[in-house]
């Protein structure tokens, strides 16, 4: 591909997604509440732009294709567990989410329980989780330079400055609508992209491979590595998102829990028969291009498709990545301006000074993204690592406010400390861990429920000693 057509593509695509993002701030941005909630006028169609477009930039398709080039078909699941994890917060915590009405996260908490500090607790290590994620979303340009044969490094920093000035002007409307337009060109463009692979003898190829012994004989059995890695992707990642600040704000950004609860399903409907694709898409990078890292997916599309359909089809998951970090910087903002901010260091602050402060945070949280990026290599793992931070400091205490009155402060901090505790531990090699993904959240819910029932008797027992 010419590199001059990707780079017109790219400046034309993202000047037409800032223009998009410029339309919804002033329209649903015009203040930082609106900003961080789209007015609170999100329909099905905005709903399942999010919801899959969350997913379908960098992990589903830079990471699923990359996950297809190592483990063959055994690289479906990263895409069909995300998928399934809409169609489990459907019917599991929707509903309720909706009606607390909270837009942040910590909110839950602090209605339930007696004492800011779970609230603390909670958004320190959200925020932890959440800008692991966006170092991850910011790995994609370091994947699309090294592709073009250019330094890596370089891209994280350009995708860095690029994001910073696309979130500086948008708002969660803003996200939430250039996620549309992404998700339907990704998907027709890997739709396309499979087309011209199978038209190509891209099944002869990766067939052939596998008769030569170029690749391993499992490459085309997709429960290869049997049911277990499923699972460990399965549990961290469908927790994490129940209690993923996220998942709040697009389900309370809703019109209603009816519009939450139809896009969750079809997003789980349409993420479902797409996880193939690039999977396919790494195999014949792998088998016929020779290419099995993070720029699979880029190699293949500049490969076989016409140099102007690879350059939008490029462009579209870049753009993608970038929607997906403006909404993690939203939650980010929420979360440290709205929550904590406002509501416990100044509730009387200016509107101007929240936008001002929205923008400083932005900054930061890029930088620090940007650091991420540059260190790590694995977009898969880091992910489900990052999925299973989260689900270990958040996941019970947050539940307890949704579906057990029994749960208590104390109960709620001591999950989150124990949980956060343990995945440092595990991470530092310190104390390696069974079954990481999921044994610190086994531990944590554990502890929530144990720390609950002795302090909730006390409380009883103190309060019985009092009235007498």
């Amino acid at each position: 591909m010419n590199n001059t057509i990707l780079i017109i593509v790219l400046a034309v695509y993202f000047l037409a997604m800032v223009g998009i993002g410029w339309v919804g701030k002033k329209k649903y941005g015009n203040s930082f509440d609106n900003s961080i909630s789209a007015g609170r006028n999100v329909g099905v169609m905005l709903f399942i732009g999010a919801a899959v477009g969350t997913h379908i930039g960098n992990g589903f398709v830079v990471g699923g294709t990359a996950g297809g080039a190592a483990a063959g078909l055994g690289g479906i699941w990263y895409g069909i567990v995300c998928a399934l994890t809409y169609f489990i917060l459907a019917i599991t915590v929707n509903k309720r989410i909706f009606e607390k009405g909270y837009i942040s996260l910590p909110e839950f908490l602090e209605e339930k329980y007696s004492s800011k500090l779970p609230s603390l607790i909670f958004s320190f290590t959200t925020v932890i989780g959440l800008i692991g994620n966006i170092g991850v979303q910011i790995m994609a340009g370091k994947a699309l330079f090294m592709a073009l044969g250019l330094n890596g490094n370089l891209g994280a920093v350009i995708i860095t400055l690029v994001v910073f000035a696309y979130s500086a002007l948008s708002g969660l409307w803003g996200a939430y609508a250039t996620s549309v337009v992404q998700v339907v060109i990704i998907i027709a463009g890997l739709v396309g992209t499979t087309i011209a692979l199978l038209a190509n003898g891209g099944v002869a190829a990766i067939t052939s491979a596998v008769a030569s012994g170029a690749v391993p004989a499992e490459y085309l059995d997709p429960f290869a590595g049997g049911v277990k890695p499923i699972f460990m992707m399965l549990i961290p990642i469908t927790l994490a998102l129940i209690a993923d600040q996220g998942t709040v704000q697009r389900i309370n950004s809703s019109r209603s829990a009816s519009v939450a609860f139809k896009g969750f399903m079809l997003s789980f409907l349409i993420m479902i028969p797409v996880a193939f694709m690039p999977a396919f898409i790494g195999m014949y990078g792998a088998t016929v291009l020779n290419v099995n890292d993070n720029s699979t997916f880029f190699a293949v599309a500049m490969h076989a498709l016409n140099p102007w359909l690879a350059a939008v089809l490029i462009a579209a998951v870049i753009a993608a990545i970038m929607s997906t970090i403006d909404s993690l910087v939203v939650a980010i903002t929420t979360i440290s301006l709205h929550n904590i901010y406002r509501g416990m260091i100044n509730p009387k602050v200016s509107d101007k000074t929240l936008s001002i402060a929205d923008k400083v945070v932005t900054g930061i949280v890029c930088l620090v993204g940007l650091l991420v990026a540059i260190s790590f290599t694995n977009i898969i793992g880091l992910l489900v690592g990052m999925c299973a931070f989260i689900a270990a400091c958040c996941f019970a205490p947050f539940m307890g406010t949704l579906y057990w009155k029994r749960g208590t402060t104390q109960g709620a901090v001591a999950s989150s400390i124990v949980g956060f505790v343990l995945v440092i531990l595990n991470w530092t090699k310190i104390l390696p861990l069974p079954y990481e993904e999921i044994t610190p959240i086994v531990v944590s819910v554990i502890t929530y429920i144990v720390v609950s029932l002795v302090t909730k008797e006390a409380d009883i027992a103190k309060a019985k000693s009092a009235a007498s």
